[in-house]
């Protein structure tokens, strides 16, 4: 498909490692940032929601580093991937595994459940050799950073654990994308690394890189603004930034406009006629544009049409007097009704509409574009017309919602996924069906999410019977029969998993788990073994292998593995290795495991086992009732019976 094709312009979406040859308007801070990065041990690319970090980093530093004959790893991000089913990747953590398997995105995503980060990084720089520097970026950094999300366990695991690989390999540069709300808590990282981070603060374009970024895709095809028109469409979006160089065009309303240009391409006007439309009334293009954006908001948090507009008119809008148009003004982020929670709010700067500022008391926020304020009073004035969103349109929509930490809209856009996709058996239904696991999963309805991938694993069957993902859904299932209490079912399970070869790993893991609740603690070693001998690193076959030795009363091979996991170790690692080592431990720490593995009923059993072993019955009896009733995952029988005797012995 040429660019023409496609389109000169790639809409909305951010542009990616592969629009880098579209990819205009930012000559200057691609090669400034690459610089920085190359140069320094951490570098903060600083800039608001919209503004281009991601299209600079991906389609700009990346290849312009490369190019400059840096080692570049593909840029990483936190979000949330399809690529596994959810029962398979939580031991250490979501945001791990999606930040290592986001470094790796063309390798297989079972290298990622065994990793750490300071192995990754030790591979990698075995290849260059000593004193080059490994050049790795986090976009969307602020999720592990900014609170609360920075305060949840796997947040937290996976700051150590990058911490230490920091601190292990010097040679690696790292370069974190971040909104100007995480500075402060970029910079604690910074100073818990002992590093002065390079900082480069992103701004809009100026209008000459905006009048490129509009012009220079069209290169090459039949298409070309007529005189002065792309001039002229810059200069309404123009805005004072109070930065050198004069007024600033915000990028993701230059996108937006450059859509509504596509738009009227794919419906057969000329570029004339599209452009000539968004002049002669550019605050109807922009509040149909909110309108869209605000009706899907709405819609996905359960609001009234009129909530989240009326609010923002409200509250980001002023005008002197009636007959004077409105004006764009800051506000305190506290700013709001009830009804419009954390996650709305940013839902609407993840959706452009407001960006973070710094009031004089407080954090605030403001329209991502003055123009914006005008716009918000025309809202709904006319009907908008919403496109039919495809199959893989709504898809991505559930991952978004995922990474933001929304399983219910997840499973609402999968579900209408399934609808769009229709009755022909596909990859969007497979897809569709792991993702309703995934939410069922982590609601903890293990039942439902069962029989979703039950179902997923049902059409894969047919569709390629011999694909890695047949095995990855049979082990996820085999996993939620253990979380449930069936070992032997599990057992069965996992036995089946042995499809792919490409896939033996995630079969062997499951098999090892399913010997050892079975109360076969050798054939559960045995199978862990055979990884281990191809990779003596594979953190999650360690894990699992020091767990097994704990219950088994191996104490030295217990604390030989889980001391080799021990910076991102889950509660359940960490509580066996406080059993097997023997260690002092303080009312404190165990009340902090207690908490984290709330519902763990291993978590729960190894520290009533501790605490009977020190002397404390009482508290060791009220931990092994909460073992018995835990549900995430339940106890095996032979558990159950360890954790009864305690009680007895009260």
């Amino acid at each position: 498909m040429t660019a023409y094709e496609d389109g000169p312009w790639v809409g909305l979406r951010p542009f990616g490692r592969q629009d880098y040859a579209r990819f205009f308007g930012r000559d200057a801070e691609k090669r400034a940032v690459a610089e920085l990065w190359t140069r320094h041990r951490l570098t903060l690319l600083v800039g608001d929601s919209g503004v281009g970090k991601t299209s600079l980093l991906h389609a700009g530093a990346a290849p312009y580093a490369v190019a400059s004959g840096a080692q570049v790893v593909p840029v990483g991000d936190l979000s949330y991937r399809r690529s596994l089913p959810a029962p398979l990747i939580t031991a250490r953590g979501r945001p791990l595994f999606a930040l290592l398997s986001s470094w790796q995105p063309a390798e297989d995503p079972t290298r990622s459940i065994g990793l750490t980060i300071q192995e990754f990084f030790k591979r990698k720089l075995g290849k260059a050799g000593r004193g080059t520097p490994l050049l790795v970026a986090i976009d969307g950094a602020e999720r592990m950073l900014r609170r609360p999300t920075a305060a949840e366990p796997e947040h937290r695991r996976l700051r150590a654990e990058l911490e230490a690989a920091l601190r292990a390999f010097p040679d690696v540069h790292l370069l974190l994308a971040i909104r100007p709300d995480a500075v402060e808590a970029a910079l604690d990282l910074c100073v818990a690394l002992n590093e002065t981070p390079a900082r480069y603060d992103l701004s809009p374009l100026d209008r000459p890189s905006a009048i490129d970024a509009l012009t220079r895709p069209l290169l090459g095809t039949p298409l070309q603004f007529d005189h002065q028109v792309a001039e002229r469409l810059v200069d309404v979006l123009k805005v004072e930034h109070g930065t050198p160089g004069g007024p600033r065009v915000e990028p993701v309303l230059l996108q937006m406009l450059c859509a509504e240009l596509l738009a009227g391409l794919h419906g057969g006007r000329t570029l004339s006629a599209a452009a000539k439309r968004v002049l002669d009334d550019v605050d109807a293009t922009l509040a149909d544009f909110c309108t869209r954006t605000l009706y899907t908001l709405t819609s996905d948090h359960g609001l009234p049409t009129c909530e989240i507009g009326g609010w923002m008119r409200r509250t980001f809008t002023r005008s002197p007097d009636e007959a004077s148009p409105h004006e764009a003004v800051p506000a305190p982020r506290s700013a709001r009704p009830k009804e419009v929670t954390d996650a709305v709010v940013r839902a609407v700067e993840d959706r452009h509409l407001l960006k973070y500022c710094r009031l004089p008391d407080e954090d605030g926020l403001q329209l991502q574009h003055p123009l914006l304020a005008r716009a918000l009073q025309r809202l709904g004035e006319s009907p908008v017309a919403q496109p039919e969103p495809t199959a893989d349109d709504l898809l991505r929509e559930t991952e978004e919602a995922m990474t933001a930490g929304n399983p219910k809209l997840a499973e609402k856009y999968a579900r209408a996924a399934l609808a769009t996709a229709g009755k022909a058996r596909s990859d969007a239904h497979v897809s569709a069906r792991i993702t309703l696991g995934d939410v069922a999963y982590m609601l903890g309805d293990h039942g439902a999410a069962c029989q979703a991938y039950e179902k997923a694993l049902e059409i894969e069957l047919l569709v390629d019977a011999g694909s890695p993902t047949v095995t990855y859904l049979y082990a996820a299932i085999a996993r939620l029969h253990l979380l449930q209490g069936d070992m032997e079912r599990a057992l069965g399970v996992a036995r089946a998993s042995r499809v792919n070869q490409t896939a033996e790993l995630i079969a062997r893991l499951e098999v090892a788990q399913s010997f050892w609740r079975t109360n076969r603690h050798q054939a559960a070693v045995k199978e862990l073994n055979v990884i281990l001998e191809r990779d003596p690193t594979h953190c999650e076959a360690l894990r699992i292998r020091g767990e097994i030795y704990a219950d088994w009363g191996k104490s030295q091979q217990a604390v030989r593995d889980l001391s080799s996991v021990a910076i991102s170790a889950p509660p359940s690692a960490r509580a066996a290795y406080i059993l097997a080592a023997n260690v002092p431990v303080t009312r404190g720490e165990i009340e902090e495991l207690r908490e984290e593995g709330r519902s763990h009923g291993l978590v729960l059993l190894y520290l009533a086992q501790t605490t009977h072993r020190n002397g404390n019955r009482d508290l060791a009896a009220e931990l092994a009732e909460e073992a018995l009733l835990a549900r995430n995952p339940c106890l095996s029988s032979h558990h159950r019976r360890q954790a009864a005797k305690i009680i007895r012995k009260q």
